[in-house]
């Protein structure tokens, strides 16, 4: 059964990162998780806007099938154990029935599933008004950036208090990038780059 996510996102700079880091989490332990990202060879998910990640947190490996809904993000999890350092190619009989239905129903190809890569990100939650706070510092193909979320489960509340968040330590609002989507714009620009 899919879960319904409902988060709103903001890139930060360094400063704005730290900021936010030293009001809400100082005392907060912080977790490693790693993404890897599972896509075909031309990019066939993205381009169905549909994410694949297997996260390793925890010594667990979650897989994960995103699909956009109206408002927040329809997810199917399932627990997986892969080979995910040395792989490249994810067998049809690696990936869990739950997801490969949703790919079979999106007329997805299991030949070509491959990990392009990975995303290392140290993570601190926190309760926030409701939700769920998060501080993301995460690292991938040679880049670092900053993000935070607000994960709830009302969207329009959630929204509204994410809002006076930002404006009340002057964090401007941005567009919300997912780190899939940070990830595949840094890997497509590596192959663009690789072509010439």
């Amino acid at each position: 059964m899919p879960e319904l996510e409902i988060e709103f996102k903001n890139l930060l700079d360094e400063d704005e990162y730290s900021t936010l880091y030293d009001t809400f989490f100082k005392r907060v332990p912080g977790q490693s998780l790693v993404n890897y990202y599972i896509d075909t060879p031309d990019l066939a998910l993205r381009r169905s806007t549909l994410l694949l990640r297997v996260r390793r947190d925890d010594g667990k490996q979650i897989m994960t099938l995103k699909a956009p809904a109206v408002k927040g993000v329809l997810e199917f999890n399932a627990e997986v154990d892969l080979d995910l350092d040395n792989r490249k190619h994810v067998a049809q009989t690696e990936v869990p029935g739950v997801i490969a239905d949703e790919l079979e129903k999106r007329h997805i190809g299991f030949d070509d599933l491959n990990i392009y890569g990975s995303l290392a990100t140290e993570r601190h939650e926190t309760e926030y008004e409701g939700g769920l706070l998060v501080l993301d510092r995460s690292s991938y193909l040679g880049s670092t950036d900053y993000e935070i979320e607000y994960e709830v489960s009302d969207y329009d509340e959630g929204e509204a208090l994410f809002n006076r968040l930002m404006a009340e330590h002057d964090i401007p609002r941005r567009g919300e990038v997912t780190k899939s989507e940070r990830f595949y714009r840094v890997l497509r620009k590596g192959k663009d780059e690789a072509q010439w």
